[in-house]
């Protein structure tokens, strides 16, 4: 008995060998196309290595990491914005190391690039090196890109230094700063964006308040009243909505009222707040009705989410005809 489990041993042991040089075998056949833009990173011309860079970034074939890690070090700005590119594009945290370290190169675009991808990454240790760009790079792009990243990381480590943010100098900084840390989950920093809605620049109250909104700070509802007088349309749009996610109505009126807007991205938005404030009254109905027939698509389609949230049943053309139009 004992002789025949050796044997059973010794057998799943050769099969599972054989199985993994298979593999290995299939790991190391590089598809001809990316074995070409490879080669082509070697070349003397900057503008086809920062093509051969980009094409590999297109093809997102995992083959490339090592070539385009190498890239990173290029003499040449652009194949190292590619390079950072493409490694954004395959999503592999083996290549974290490398653009961590990439944060220190010369070139203001090259360190933009570092970030994004790293964003893409999603590894959270790239969290204290993000970080560090916020509040030390020179480069007001980076900081923008660093702390937008920091937010969608969603790692509350970053919330000292994007409450900083909020009061940089920078507006667009600040505004970044305001969006991201409405995304890390933490309402203690509800006292901080309430202050915000009185920020100078548009884009900071607005994005203040989709955050106190999203955060569900209660104590923002008397603030956000006050906001719903905003001289910007999406201002006020973005505040109905943060006022219905805290179950006030207050903003009903102005989301009503900007369903009559022009612009398209305020009429959508009005849309939305109708759906996070959750009134089905006739006026709300009737505006839902309207803008279902609205000659743009994307608020045609935001109508009809919104009234499928509020489960509204919209009649149709053949529905409203009376009876003898029918026949």
């Amino acid at each position: 008995m004992k002789e025949k489990f050796k044997w059973f041993v010794l057998l799943m042991a050769l099969f599972f060998l054989g199985s993994l040089a298979f593999l290995q075998a299939e790991e190391k056949e590089i598809r001809p196309e990316v074995k070409t833009a490879i080669e082509k990173l070697e070349s003397e011309e900057p503008g086809e290595r920062r093509k051969a860079a980009e094409t590999l970034g297109r093809l997102r074939d995992k083959a490339s990491l090592p070539a385009l890690i190498e890239a990173l070090h290029d003499e040449d700005f652009g194949v190292r914005v590619n390079a950072a590119d493409a490694l954004g594009n395959l999503r592999d945290k083996s290549a974290t190391p490398a653009l961590i370290e990439a944060l220190k190169d010369e070139h203001d675009g090259v360190r933009i690039s570092v970030v994004v991808a790293l964003g893409y990454i999603r590894d959270k240790e790239s969290v204290l090196p993000l970080i560090e760009a916020l509040t030390e790079d020179e480069n007001e792009g980076v900081r923008i890109s660093a702390a937008q990243v920091l937010g969608n990381l969603r790692d509350k480590r970053a919330t000292p230094v994007l409450l900083k943010a909020l009061k940089d100098e920078k507006r667009r900084i600040r505004a970044t700063a305001a969006r991201s840390l409405g995304r890390l989950g933490d309402p203690e920093v509800g006292e901080a964006l309430i202050e915000a809605l009185k920020d100078e620049e548009v884009r900071v109250r607005l994005y203040a308040s989709e955050s106190l909104g999203n955060l569900r700070v209660a104590s923002a509802i008397e603030p956000l009243k006050e906001l719903l007088e905003d001289e910007d349309a999406r201002t006020r749009c973005a505040t109905a909505s943060a006022l219905g996610k805290l179950n006030d109505n207050s903003g009903l009126d102005i989301a009503l009222k900007e369903l009559e807007n022009e612009d398209i991205r305020i009429k959508t938005e009005a849309l939305k707040a109708l759906g996070y404030i959750g009134e089905t009254t006739e006026p709300v109905v009737n505006g839902i009705e309207k803008a279902l027939k609205d000659k743009n698509r994307s608020v045609r389609r935001v109508a009809e989410m919104v009234a499928n949230q509020l489960r509204i049943e919209i009649k149709t053309e053949k529905e409203e005809k009376p009876e003898s139009d029918q026949r």
